[in-house]
């Protein structure tokens, strides 16, 4: 089965219309309380993208000429700050509830009766919980715009190193993504191991908060200062290192997620 056919049969399935709340089912009662205060948290992703992550420090690392191409990004960067921020908050208490309140209502035994594996059962619970978030292309526009500022900002980066723009552009478009990943990923996770909604939430936040200070850029721009690199180095491992560790990260939880599936299909 193709990826469209496969997309196609996961928005048909039961579990899925469950979670959007489109046709059946209870809707996400965290949700809709965090929802209430969606102005608020707006606002806090706003002033957070103002204040901090308007551009990615890495590019302060070597190179004084970039203040133009700084200029440049600096809005796409901001609207990119204010909405991933905004997303990250709400991700978690859509996903790390899927499970655990399943479990604790005693909904979960039933659902694994039904015909559906215990991979249809995860996707289904993922997707259907994220699309109640209606910002996903908005956040693909404003990412694919600030990575195509960088790409072709090849004055900047002399006609030598064309390569690195097209790397630094790629960096930055995925960033977000990985970050979003992440905390779906947590989310899910934390929720196959916790009895109560209320735990996973804690420990799917408490992770991903800890994520976002100690695996910013500004900390690799930090070891970078402490380590006197300079060069591609410099400018590349602010960048790259967050993605890559975000990456294994995901690949980890990914492993994990399997794991629980076997002990969640036996117990």
């Amino acid at each position: 089965m193709n990826p469209y056919r496969q997309w196609q049969a996961l928005k048909r399935n039961p579990v899925y219309l469950r979670e959007t709340g489109a046709s059946w089912g209870t809707p996400n009662s965290f949700y809709q309380q965090l929802a209430r205060f969606s102005p608020f948290i707006v606002i806090g992703a706003i002033s957070s993208g103002l204040c901090s992550s308007i551009i990615n420090p890495a590019l302060f690392a070597v190179n004084n000429n970039l203040f133009a191409e700084t200029c440049l990004t600096c809005l796409p960067g901001f609207l990119i700050t204010a909405v991933t921020l905004y997303v990250q908050i709400m991700v978690p208490v859509l996903t790390a509830p899927t499970i655990s309140k399943e479990r604790a209502a005693g909904t979960w035994d039933i659902l694994r009766t039904t015909p559906l594996s215990m991979r249809s059962i995860f996707l289904a619970k993922v997707f259907g919980s994220l699309s109640r978030l209606r910002i996903w292309l908005g956040l693909f526009a404003l990412t694919l715009l600030k990575g195509g500022i960088v790409a072709f900002a090849q004055p900047v980066f002399g006609n030598n190193l064309i390569w690195l723009a097209g790397v630094m552009g790629l960096v930055v478009m995925l960033h977000p993504w990985v970050e979003i990943i992440f905390a779906a990923c947590v989310g899910v996770y934390v929720s196959t191991l916790a009895r109560t909604a209320i735990v996973a939430l804690v420990a799917a936040y408490s992770i991903i908060v800890l994520m976002k200070i100690f695996n910013s850029s500004y900390i690799w721009l930090a070891v970078v200062w402490f380590a006197e690199l300079d060069g591609l180095a410099a400018m590349l491992l602010p960048m790259l290192m967050p993605i890559v560790i975000y990456s294994l990260l995901i690949t980890a939880v990914w492993l994990g997620l399997y794991r629980q599936a076997k002990i969640l299909r036996t117990e």
